[in-house]
């Protein structure tokens, strides 16, 4: 047999063997994501009994969407009108989100969404609607993981003004609807390896 064809039918081996690790390495990510989506859908009834008062009022929501496990929590429900602290009942809002990210969910990454609606920050000296839905949701964060005590290494925090509505801005109850924070826990993990951690940031 000639070197040539030796060395060609070296490298389709090498190629095969790579290709069915990789095929491997997919089916296992595969398999993790779905078992992950499948622990997503087991903790909505934990977090339906839990709010169960709010989400009869409106001010909740809970749905299984394709990015992962949303908590919709409107605005007023959280803080003071045109304030950044808390109600006594967004905290406690807050508090039984937290219980079952602790308690059901321990492992999964989450993303804290501000949103606004499409009005002006009346007297914010220059504060747009990004920095808003930022400072909003950046609050909800350091509420999760500075009072409840959560790993900050599973949070992200994102701001998208007004420019995911889910409701038309021409009235004040859909713009209501738009003032809102979600809480999107992903079906991605965080290792339970410290170090994995570290390298995984």
């Amino acid at each position: 047999e000639a070197p040539g064809i030796k060395s060609l039918t070296r490298q389709q081996s090498a190629t095969i063997e790579s290709l069915r690790n990789e095929i491997v390495r997919l089916n296992q990510e595969l398999d993790g994501t779905v078992s992950s989506r499948e622990d997503l859908h087991a903790a909505m009834p934990a977090f339906e009994k839990n709010l169960a008062a709010q989400i009869a009022r409106g001010d909740v929501q809970v749905v299984l969407a394709p990015r992962g496990l949303v908590v919709r929590v409107l605005d007023h429900a959280l803080f003071d009108p045109d304030e950044s602290q808390f109600t006594s009942a967004g905290e406690g809002i807050l508090k039984e989100i937290s219980g079952v990210l602790s308690k059901d969910l321990p492992l999964n990454r989450v993303r804290v969404e501000g949103h606004t609606d499409n009005q002006p920050i009346e007297g914010a000296d220059g504060i747009t609607n990004w920095e808003y839905s930022i400072g909003r949701a950046g609050a909800v964060l350091h509420y999760i993981v500075d009072a409840q005590d959560l790993e900050p290494q599973r949070f992200e925090v994102v701001g998208f003004s007004e420019y995911r509505s889910v409701a038309a801005n021409a009235t004040e109850e859909g713009r209501d609807r738009n003032r809102r924070v979600e809480i999107v826990i992903l079906p991605q993990k965080i290792s339970e390896d410290p170090e994995e951690v570290g390298r995984s940031l």
